[in-house]
């Protein structure tokens, strides 16, 4: 139940949020066009629900690689467990990106000339790679000592009550960091866009059109970056769990 609990977060929010940006990404849609303040609802939504589904299976709700790896480094997480979380996550984000595909294959088809890379991928404002590295650290290193802070003493809760902050404190961090360090497109997570980058060049999408994953960036921003922010509040915030 463990492992299944982290495919069904991961899946829950990829596919919500991936949905999300099919439709305003792609002609024949019900929305079509990007509208910030419903971009922000929507992907912490998809956070939020993916957090508090996870939490109700009984799950630590990792939900990103970063946080798999810093456990291993922190929390003395073995490589054989981080293995299996680190494929429920993979799995998950080929499933979400699967279910869109089927669900929006009209639009894709109608879609002849939009681009595609960019649904399932975060990109930055303005392409600078030393500079999208530290963005893309600071960025997630917030996010997550938001997220471990602010769930500090749940486990003395009941169950129900437990998802539910938990929940709520994922759609709040999304939201606070989609309106402030979002230079990056606030990924923050390398299951968000490097498992999706691999399965986007597996997966048979209409109109792909020769489009390339742009390895360089996905690779040193979007799984680097992103996981040693992971890592480093991984580490700060079971540093100040111990002495408080």
């Amino acid at each position: 139940m463990v492992w299944l609990s982290e495919f069904a977060g991961c899946f829950i929010l990829l596919a919500g949020g991936y949905a999300y940006m099919c439709n305003i990404s792609l002609k024949k849609t019900q929305i079509a066009a990007l509208n910030y303040t419903e971009l922000t609802i929507a992907w912490s939504l998809a956070v939020g629900f993916g957090l508090a589904v996870s939490s109700i299976m009984g799950g630590p709700a990792y939900l990103n690689p970063g946080v798999v790896l810093g456990n291993v480094i922190c929390n003395g997480m073995g490589i054989g467990e981080a293995a299996l979380y680190l494929l429920m996550e993979f799995l998950a984000a080929g499933a979400a990106m699967l279910v869109c595909m089927i669900f929006f294959w009209d639009s894709f088809r109608a879609s002849t000339d939009a681009p595609k890379r960019g649904i399932f991928s975060a990109y930055p404002v303005e392409k600078n790679l030393p500079l999208n590295f530290i963005q893309e650290l600071i960025a997630t290193f917030f996010f997550m000592f938001i997220v471990f802070m602010c769930i500090t003493g749940v486990s003395d809760l009941k169950a129900g009550n437990q998802s539910l902050i938990i929940g709520m404190v994922g759609f709040g961090a999304v939201a606070f960091l989609s309106l402030s360090f979002n230079s990056t497109g606030y990924s923050m997570n390398a299951m968000r866009s490097v498992f999706s980058s691999i399965w986007f060049t597996v997966l048979p999408f209409p109109n792909k059109n020769g489009e390339k994953v742009d390895w360089k960036y996905q690779l040193t921003v979007n799984f680097i970056g992103s996981s040693m922010g992971g890592i480093l509040a991984v580490m700060a915030t079971s540093y100040l769990k111990s002495i408080l």
